[in-house]
């Protein structure tokens, strides 16, 4: 949709306070540390063979090749990911605009407070300790990206190296943040004429990403001694502590299964999870009311099956949910999976979708105060951590513990 430049100096207006306002929720999260866990992933490289989570490690390593310092310290991790989360704002800025352009001026203000309450959502993540230099950021990244070639229509065939890449840098991709890509191709698959050039990206991109999956999964095999204390070392060294992430580097690289070391973890997310459900329960009202919208106005089967996929496609986090803890990671991917996919919708220009939208939206915007009070609620339940949801779900957890005496 082209604007005129009223338009785009109104939204240019708006980046800059958006940006600001990233700025401050960025300041206000941010801890100053790396992790031992995040730091001992950037020591797992491809010189040591095709060992998973390796592919940010190799990059690191390419950097210490080509720059004339010595990158295996903690200083350098932390100006490393520094740098790393500056790219991905600076990215999603310009998604935010570039979106905001192709809506045009009548969609303006709800995309603009899609934008505010998300970039609340994944700047404290990325800024806090737990999630600051996660691989959780890279696989963002990568989703970033593949958005940018759909948007743009251009060198969308990249989107199938690009879900490898996701695979290789965590195989846990494959059910976070995959799903946003692929429902996107499904949705222009049944809603365009370009079926054919959709649905083989669709199955390459999945070919290839679920072949790499299962690799990791279940064809890799442990590494040597030697190549375990050439890891142990340079993640020592990459430490803040003076030590590595022993488990990881022990289901990693020795393929140790972890499953009763979490056990304590699923108990203490089992007993956190009800209670963030009624937490976001106005949010989960919407996104009911929205799917009904939506199948009750689609005319055939093509257009069901599509908004079908857009509603349920971040479905595909239900097995971390069963097996695995790390439930503030699963619950924010969710709601990324929700924010990207309706950011895309109104790209998309989908009539039927944009109408269902609008309308839920207006039975908040017609109490005065609802939608700022909305985004004051989601402040209160972020940043979202890692093993726990957040710091508030954690307190209450262990405060019913203690009569519970579960984990």
């Amino acid at each position: 949709m082209v604007q005129g430049t009223e338009y785009k100096k109104k939204v240019n207006k708006f980046i800059v306070g958006l940006s600001f306002f990233y700025l401050a929720v960025f300041f206000l999260t941010y801890d100053a540390k790396l992790t031992i866990y995040n730091s001992t992933l950037l020591s797992f490289s491809y010189k040591y063979g095709f060992i998973p989570r390796a592919f940010v490690g190799t990059i690191y390593e390419g950097l210490n090749w080509i720059l004339p310092v010595d990158m295996y310290s903690y200083g350098m991790a932390m100006r490393f990911v520094e740098v790393c989360t500056a790219i991905f704002f600076l990215l999603m800025i310009w998604i935010a605009r570039k979106t905001l352009l192709l809506v045009g001026e009548k969609y303006f203000k709800t995309i603009g407070v899609v934008w505010i309450i998300y970039g609340i959502m994944f700047v404290s993540m990325f800024s806090s300790k737990y999630n600051f230099g996660r691989v959780d950021l890279f696989m963002l990244l990568i989703d970033a990206i593949g958005i940018c070639l759909l948007m743009k229509r251009k060198g969308e065939w990249l989107l199938i190296p690009l879900s490898v890449i996701g695979v290789m840098v965590h195989e846990g991709f494959v059910f976070m943040y995959f799903s946003t890509i692929l429902v996107i191709l499904i949705y222009r698959f049944f809603m365009t004429e370009e079926k054919k050039k959709y649905g083989w990206i669709f199955a390459l991109s999945l070919v290839g990403a679920s072949v790499t999956f299962l690799y990791f999964m279940f064809f890799r095999t442990p590494v040597d001694r030697e190549t375990y204390l050439s890891i142990y070392r340079m993640a020592r060294d990459l430490s803040y502590e003076g030590r590595p992430h022993i488990s990881l580097l022990s289901a990693e690289l020795l393929c140790v299964n972890l499953g009763d070391i979490e056990k304590a973890f699923h108990k203490e997310n089992f007993l956190q999870l009800p209670f963030f459900v009624l937490m976001v329960s106005p949010f989960l009202v919407f996104l009911c009311r929205l799917g009904r919208s939506l199948y009750l106005k689609a005319k055939g089967m093509k257009e069901k099956l599509a908004y079908l996929a857009v509603m349920i496609g971040w479905m595909t986090l239900i097995p971390n949910f069963a097996l695995k803890v790390d439930y503030g990671r699963w619950i924010f991917a969710a709601f990324s999976f929700f924010f990207i996919v309706f950011i895309m919708m109104y790209v998309e220009q989908d009539k039927y979708f944009i109408q269902s939208f609008e309308i839920e939206c207006n039975r908040y915007r017609k109490h005065p105060g609802v939608e700022e009070l909305m985004i004051i609620y989601l402040i209160a339940l972020v940043p979202l951590q890692d093993v726990y949801i957040n710091a508030m779900l954690k307190k209450l957890s262990d405060f019913i513990n203690v009569y519970l005496q579960w984990y």
